[in-house]
């Protein structure tokens, strides 16, 4: 799977210190989510929606997380997919 134009950007707004800059995890959402406007929510969404699919391996989500310019690195595929669950939520 090949990370969409909106899934790149939305992986370089986890920044490296984006825990002093948005210090809980709703703000946290609020930060990453914040540039996303219109049509282009609606395709980081249907995005977010494809990448948690069942078919999609814990290996091949982690590959797809690893290949955006993203700071913030999961520990387990698990804690991936709960973070682009609650993304997904919120868009």
């Amino acid at each position: 799977m090949q990370p969409s134009p909106e899934f790149k950007k939305f992986g370089q707004w986890f920044l490296q210190d984006i825990d002093r800059i948005a210090p809980t995890l709703e703000e946290m959402y609020e930060f990453v989510l914040e540039p996303f406007k219109g049509e282009e929510r609606v395709r980081l969404r249907e995005f977010i929606d494809r990448a948690l699919q069942e078919g999609v391996s814990d290996e091949e989500l982690e590959r797809l997380w690893n290949s955006v310019d993203a700071d913030i690195y999961f520990h387990t595929a698990k804690g991936l997919r709960t973070m682009l669950e609650g993304a997904r939520d919120r868009l």
